[in-house]
């Protein structure tokens, strides 16, 4: 990527508004659409902030990252509900936005605190949000599509970093972390994240796991990224986390992941624009795509694949295909973005604080030496995609709480996590038995012990544990989640930031 150098200098060192920039060139990196499967709302992630359209994608407005509290370097990951509510999970916590998203207040029932991850089912009415890898880890519910929050588990002694609710079942969700000692770990919950127990330590000699997406219709199914060198290898389960096996590989970072809508095809696709988009289907070989992408994220959505592109090189940012990769039509490029919705006032977040900064970002966008924008390409209602078509305007769902979820949880007494491979018990068929629900430290620190998978007691009050433990946070504190967490109902499309 080239840039003018003097326009970007001159933008970032004499604005008035660079103060509230995170400094970072212009791009984008993560997808979503809804509600359910309808293709009313899309929202997209960049680098300055949150692009959102309620028309499937014919006109956009731009949310900046301080209308919602999040100017930095870390970027939200995005939930969307029923009723086209959008949830944003950040470092700040969560904040939900609705109707035309111009003002952005803390989510009811959720702390202000680092949020590293959310996820929804297929629906749109269930959420689940991760807490951490900062201060206490824990899980909190949603099953309102997103309006408010109960606690759910406390993941004690864990440093997590993704979670995943399954597309069609709001009671399995799984999360992805690392334990004490520094071992990625596969966390799983059977009653919709009130409780969760380790499932496997084991990833085949893989690191930096994330999770990638869940089957929408087989819960038990389940596939994770895992680096390995300059490779990154897709991992997938079908017991529901106990065992893994590798089922495809990129020599480059993996920075894309799709599963369709019925779970049998995969796609996948690397930095490395030489690899391209490849998909199996039925479990079959991988096949390369004929689109030439710079690939940055992937998302299947109601019959249509979705890619995040180079601005730079592709002339769009966002893309999408209807026939599996082999041709992306452009749908939206940066530089032909025309700053907020004139529908937010003055008086609210969006119209208050976002169009002092666009000049900023208007500058920042034109400075890319690339050739003029691609314009969107649209298809008509008589080519039935589900998406980009003309179908009139976006409508709006009353949404109840989901029986057995959050609304029935008691918020005074969240549940603590069971750490299924220090303490639990795994019977001959695979299955779960009962264990231990893991301690809490006190607050003066302590010589807790917890039982091993050897017989061995381990020293949760040992220095240099929670010495390494404090590190291992910092770190994740500092890597940069890409996640396009999974582009279905729940697999990203790219991985976590």
């Amino acid at each position: 990527m080239r840039v003018a150098l003097g326009l970007l200098l001159g933008a970032v060192t004499l604005s008035p508004s660079s103060a509230d920039a995170n400094g970072r060139f212009p791009a984008a990196g993560y997808f979503v659409a809804g509600p359910g499967p309808r293709s009313d709302v899309f929202a997209l992630r960049t680098t300055f902030g949150v692009l959102v359209s309620r028309d499937a994608g014919r006109a956009w407005s731009w949310v900046c990252e301080s209308a919602y509290g999040a100017v930095g370097s870390g970027d939200a990951t995005i939930s969307v509900g029923a009723d086209g509510t959008l949830v944003l999970a950040s470092f700040t916590g969560l904040t939900t936005g609705a109707g035309d998203y111009c003002a952005w207040p803390p989510s009811t029932g959720a702390p202000v605190r680092d949020f590293a991850d959310i996820s929804h089912t297929a629906d749109g009415r269930s959420m689940v949000a991760l807490a951490g890898p900062g201060g206490e880890n824990a899980l909190y519910l949603s099953s309102d599509a997103g309006h408010t929050w109960a606690p759910g588990a406390r993941l004690v002694g864990y440093a997590t970093e993704t979670v995943d609710v399954a597309p069609g079942d709001p009671m399995r969700v799984y999360v992805t972390g690392y334990a004490s000692t520094g071992e990625p770990v596969l966390l799983r919950s059977d009653d919709g994240g009130r409780t969760a127990r380790e499932t496997t330590r084991d990833f085949l000699g893989g690191q930096n796991i994330f999770l990638a997406g869940v089957d929408p219709t087989r819960p038990d199914v389940l596939y994770l990224r895992a680096v390995r060198g300059l490779a990154t290898t897709l991992l997938r389960s079908d017991d529901g986390g106990m065992t893994l096996r590798m089922v495809g590989q990129t020599a480059s970072e993996m920075l894309g992941f799709a599963l369709s809508d019925d779970g049998t095809t995969v796609w996948i696709a690397s930095a490395n624009r030489a690899e391209g988009i490849q998909r199996s289907e039925g479990g079959g070989p991988w096949v390369r795509m004929a689109a030439d992408v710079g690939v940055k994220c992937l998302r299947f959505h109601a019959g249509t694949l979705f890619v995040c592109a180079d601005e730079a090189r592709d002339g769009f940012a966002l893309g999408y295909s209807h026939d599996g990769g082999d041709r992306v039509d452009p749908l939206l490029s940066l530089r032909a973005l025309d700053g907020t919705t004139s529908a937010c006032s003055p008086s609210t977040p969006v119209g208050g604080t976002c169009p002092p900064r666009w000049a900023t970002e208007t500058a920042l966008l034109r400075s890319i030496d690339a050739s003029a924008p691609s314009p969107p390409v649209f298809h008509d209602a008589s080519t039935d995609h589900g998406v980009i078509t003309d179908r009139g305007g976006p409508r709006d769902v009353s949404v109840s709480p989901v029986d057995g979820m959050a609304g029935s949880l008691d918020a005074g007494r969240p549940i603590d996590v069971i750490r299924a491979n220090d303490i639990q018990r795994v019977n001959a068929e695979g299955g779960i038995a009962d264990a231990a629900v893991a301690p809490m430290p006190p607050a003066g620190g302590c010589s807790c012990h917890v039982a091993t998978r050897g017989g061995q007691d381990r020293d949760w009050g040992s220095p240099a544990l929670w010495s390494a433990g404090l590190a291992l946070v910092g770190r994740l504190k500092r890597r940069s989640r890409l996640r396009s967490r999974p582009l279905t109902g729940s697999p990203k499309g790219s991985p976590p930031r």
